[in-house]
């Protein structure tokens, strides 16, 4: 696809042609004005033939200037592609009318080709480049080839000047080659002006393409902070191609918290003080998953959907969700505290499970999210009810434990059955209470101070299995 073709830099491109052309037409009217001035000084030396003459060019210049004053002003932001080229085409008319209008007084005839003339085309050639446009420059040049071998063909025609055939320079005179070099070198700045206007307009393609892609970056990290850590965030993308969208096989885990009986409970209360009590407890609990490197997917009614090791993994997973969902739960126990909502105690579940998922962009085409699916996911979900059946607060399910190293306290809650499953699951309560403060802290040290290694995460091969310490004792875990 054609970079300039693209209607934003389309948009910009026109805009930049028309500041260039109410650039012009100031340079058009100052010109006017000098010339004036010029004229008030040596009309009594001319004569009155002449003096018409400067006077139909100046009052044409000044007319034009002040009519493009007008339309700029009527049609602000207005784009009129086809003004640069009525714009030239006045322009160089009214110099090349003047200069056959001289052609009945010899000496005005003179100056010029002597100078006046080849001056004012380069001139207007030059100005040319301000419009940002190529064809606006070549059409320039062109144009004022034609103009002038329109007038030294007149002159020749007619006589109005001797030719000589020899190179005359300060005489009565002119020579053909001399006034042929003339007429190129007068197109070379028009050459010149394409060039610097094709130069002049890749720099604003390349200034706008780079503010384009410094506004779609900070569009980026926005969108992907409200999924991941600010240090993740700048990880992604410092290298796009690591976060591969569309879906891609993924160890992780993964974790659903709900809030007990949500509803029933702030049946009495402000729905303003239900919104701001969320509103905190959500900024709590993701402060916490991002804080150990997790993502959070989506928030469901007043639980949330968090994933550790998804879009990027990272080492310890299952111990970062852990870890996670027991700051989780003595976050909500320190806003019990506080008692916002005046209605009691407010208990909340979390269910983690480890196993492989899709992530990546799912949904329609006119809508997708980044999310994990599989049933991984579903596992996790349903872990997380069954806190409610067992009066528990954090339930994982044996692959996580595998992880866990024995680093926490839990109790088996012997098979349960999951709707959908052919087989039991053997889940296990995390007794975080019987977790010493000194404990949580150590484990929270080694996690957070320990460098997270993006990379994938392979399962455990006793992932499926509980320990051997567990099966004997029926409890384990550190204290």
């Amino acid at each position: 696809m054609n970079i300039e073709k693209s209607p934003e830099i389309v948009r910009i491109l026109q805009a930049q042609e028309m500041r260039g052309e109410q650039i012009v037409n100031h340079v058009r009217f100052v010109f006017a004005l000098l010339s004036a001035w010029t004229f008030a000084h040596v009309w009594t030396v001319n004569t009155p033939a002449a003096n018409q003459i400067f006077a139909i060019q100046i009052g044409g210049y000044l007319a034009f200037s002040l009519l493009l004053y007008a339309f700029f002003r009527l049609r602000p932001g207005a784009y009129a592609g086809w003004l640069k080229y009525v714009s030239i085409f006045v322009d160089l008319a009214l110099l090349t009318l003047t200069a056959l209008a001289t052609a009945r007084n010899h000496s005005g005839m003179i100056e010029y080709f002597s100078g006046y003339l080849a001056t004012v085309y380069v001139l207007w050639n030059l100005m040319s480049g301000f419009r940002y446009s190529v064809a606006a420059c070549l059409y320039s040049a062109g144009l004022s080839v034609l103009f002038n071998s329109i007038v030294l063909a007149i002159t020749v025609y007619t006589g109005a000047i001797p030719i000589s055939p020899v190179s005359v320079y300060g005489q009565n005179a002119i020579n053909i080659a001399d006034q042929c070099q003339q007429v190129l070198f007068i197109a070379l700045p028009g050459v010149v002006a394409g060039i610097i206007a094709r130069m002049s307009r890749n720099l604003v393609l390349r200034a706008e393409l780079e503010s384009m892609a410094r506004l779609r970056l900070e569009r980026e990290k926005q969108e992907l902070g409200r999924y991941l850590s600010k240090d993740l965030v700048d990880f992604v993308l410092s290298d796009p191609g690591r976060l591969k969208l569309g879906g891609t096989r993924r160890h992780v885990s993964v974790m659903f918290t709900d809030i007990r009986n949500f509803t029933p409970l702030t049946e009495s209360v402000e729905p303003e003080a239900v919104v701001s009590f969320l509103n905190e407890y959500f900024t709590e609990m993701v402060e916490i998953v991002f804080r150990y490197g997790g993502t959070l997917d989506k928030y469901i009614g007043d639980g949330l959907m968090a994933v550790f090791g998804a879009p990027l993994s990272v080492e310890d997973a299952p111990r970062r969700a852990v870890i996670a969902a027991i700051e989780m739960v003595q976050a909500l126990e320190r806003m019990n505290q506080r008692q916002l909502l005046g209605c009691g105690e407010i208990k909340m579940g979390v269910g983690i499970a480890t196993g492989t998922v899709i992530s990546g962009n799912i949904g329609s085409l006119q809508r997708m999210e980044y999310t994990c699916i599989g049933d991984t996911v579903n596992t996790a979900s349903r872990l997380e009810q069954f806190n409610k059946e067992l009066g528990s607060k954090i339930i994982i399910c044996q692959a996580t434990y595998a992880n866990l190293d024995d680093c926490v306290p839990v109790t088996p809650t012997g098979a349960l059955s999951i709707r959908g499953k052919s087989r039991q699951v053997h889940p296990y309560i995390v007794d975080h209470q019987e977790l010493s403060p000194a404990r949580l802290e150590e484990l929270r040290r080694e996690l957070l101070s320990r460098p997270r290694r993006m990379e994938s995460m392979p399962p455990r091969p006793d992932a499926a299995r509980a320990p051997a310490a567990l099966q004997s004792t029926g409890r384990g875990g550190a204290r």
